[in-house]
């Protein structure tokens, strides 16, 4: 665009046109038209900019999509281990003393010494 303006200066100049209004006005064009064609590559130049900063930011957020994927994976393989049903280990029972529910493994039952609940200290099965 420079170009063409610079080309249109050389043309009025070629012309030796006199110095009057036309004249004037035409150089006044010619000026006008200089500041457009600065004003649009630094335009021009700021759209680069961004376009760079764009494709940045595109990146970044492939990055993290895949980041984002691995943990998503590895959070379904802890929920797979999670499937283990724990209730299945203990029998429940209800203290006699305080109503507390009480888990009890097949250990703590055959273990000679009575089970103890963890809220009031007492016996699960009695004296």
């Amino acid at each position: 665009m420079k170009e063409k303006i610079a080309y249109l200066r050389g043309l009025m100049d070629g012309m030796k046109l006199p110095e009057d209004d036309n004249t004037k006005l035409l150089r006044a064009i010619a000026d006008c038209l200089d500041s457009m064609a600065d004003e649009i590559e630094t335009e021009s130049a700021r759209v680069d900019m961004l376009e760079a900063d764009v494709e940045e930011i595109n990146d970044d957020i492939d990055e993290l999509d895949e980041v984002l994927g691995f943990l998503l994976e590895e959070e379904e393989e802890d929920e797979d281990d999670d499937d283990f049903d724990w209730e299945d280990d203990f029998d429940y029972f209800t203290c006699p003393n305080c109503g507390e529910v009480v888990p009890v493994d097949e250990e703590m039952l055959q273990d000679e010494a009575d089970p103890i609940c963890p809220k009031c200290n007492s016996k699960l099965f009695g004296e």
